[in-house]
């Protein structure tokens, strides 16, 4: 069989319409994630209401998404995404306008639409899962999901940068308005891919009642469990959501205490991050055919507790600009492209292993899991940085994440579909 390449990606027509439909929404969630950041705090001038904000963006993720993943699984997949894309602008364009007319919004109305945007995401999100094996083939799953997560993160910072001037022209609306803009023209984008879904179905095609679906979930959660494939994915993504979290909710602590910087430091962070994303992308396919999937995990998996640890060698810059920005371009860059590695091999390997009328089900206890560990995380962060320097809480962050990695390539543990032969009669011990 010949070597897949990217152009053979860029020859998919349906699969490029996908791909526009991810970009275009990654354009409006970065300029969305700048102006409603701006507009939470506006409107309330409060960082609790913030932290509230948060909370509520991230709570039907981690409740509802694997209870939704169920339902998914038996509906019309295209029509969840359009839908949800639909449902997500009219409800911007609202906020937009009422603080357009008013000059103000109640926070109260801001949490209830964070979550119901949050709610329906809930639902669109293992839909997309779901939705890639029918207009993708398995032997394409390598490249093409690596193209769209390179594409999609370059626009990331496309919109990063595009953020601040449209709030600046045209204030925290004209953002908003940008944001539903995007929803509706993704909606337009994945409305016009042609798929056949009922050769992907699930084999009854019968309406579902209260008893099937208590039946399909708990069918989907029993499958979770008896792959240790699968398991060991929800557990590392858990393991590796936490470990980020001391560098996410502590960046301007960092850039104080530790590089003596101040807020300009952490626009190099995150474009140096989401720079090494980008790369680590691209680079995943063609690592992964020289390498084994638990070997490239351990390996990058270390090299990012390494980097975690070389931040705290910003005490040594004593407040040296250019040595500062170096040091943190070189550590979140390559920190970047190990996150980005091993959350492909993740999805990769996931679509591979995972049969496609689970897919959404299965998916939602992935992205469930994976996030309820920042909230946690968070709180316990919050509790030892009272005590606790920010240095040596990154050096004890650093240190942990090595010794992880490593056992886990001691152990041996399983992160590939050729390594879950075994009986799956047999409840396997994850990692």
């Amino acid at each position: 069989m010949a070597e897949v390449k990217y152009i053979d990606i860029l020859k998919l027509k349906e699969y490029r319409k996908l791909i526009a439909s991810n970009i275009v929404n990654r354009f409006g969630d970065s300029v969305d994630a700048i102006a409603f950041t701006w507009l939470v705090y506006a409107v309330t001038g409060s960082a609790s209401w913030s932290a509230v904000i948060f909370a509520l963006n991230q709570l039907p993720t981690v409740v509802l998404q694997p209870f939704a993943g169920a339902l998914v699984e038996r509906m019309n997949k295209k029509k969840i995404m359009v839908y949800a894309d639909i449902i997500r602008g009219i409800v911007i364009v609202a906020l937009a306008y009422i603080y357009m007319v008013n000059g103000n919004v109640s926070p109260w109305l801001l949490a209830g639409m964070t979550l119901v945007i949050s709610s329906v995401e809930a639902f669109s999100m293992p839909a997309g899962s779901a939705f890639v094996p029918m207009i993708l083939e398995k032997k394409y799953y390598s490249h093409g999901l690596s193209l769209s997560a390179t594409i999609s993160r370059a626009m990331q910072l496309v919109g990063m940068a595009c953020a601040g001037i449209i709030i600046g022209v045209g204030g925290i609306e004209a953002a908003m308005f940008v944001d539903a803009t995007t929803f509706f023209i993704s909606s337009f984008l994945i409305m016009s891919i042609k798929v056949n879904e009922s050769s992907y179905s699930r084999e009854k095609k019968v309406s579902l009642g209260i008893e099937a679906y208590f039946e399909d979930l708990k069918e989907g959660f029993k499958y979770v469990i008896r792959r240790s494939v699968i398991m060991n994915f929800c557990i590392l993504a858990m393991v590796i959501n936490a470990f980020l979290v001391p560098m996410n909710a502590l960046q301007s602590p960092m850039a104080v205490e530790i590089f003596q910087q101040g807020s300009g430091l952490l626009s190099v962070l995150g474009i140096a991050f989401t720079v090494g994303m980008a790369a680590g992308s691209i680079m995943t396919p063609r690592l992964m055919g020289k390498f084994s999937v638990r070997s490239l995990i351990v390996f990058f998996g270390i090299i990012m507790g390494a980097m975690y640890g070389g931040l705290t060698l910003g005490t040594y810059t004593r407040g040296n600009t250019v040595a500062a920005y170096t040091l943190c371009m070189m550590c979140t860059g390559v920190m970047g492209i190990s996150v980005s590695i091993i959350s492909q091999i993740f999805t990769i390997q996931f679509m591979n292993c995972v049969e496609n009328k689970y897919i959404a089900r299965a998916s939602s206890i992935l992205n469930a899991s994976s996030s309820a560990a920042t909230p946690i995380a968070s709180a316990l962060v919050s509790i030892i940085a009272g005590f606790m320097p920010v240095a040596l809480l990154f050096k004890v962050s650093a240190v942990f994440c090595v010794i992880v990695f490593a056992v886990i390539g001691v152990a041996r543990v399983r992160f590939s579909s050729t390594d879950d032969e075994e009986n799956l009669e047999k409840v396997p011990d994850a990692i």
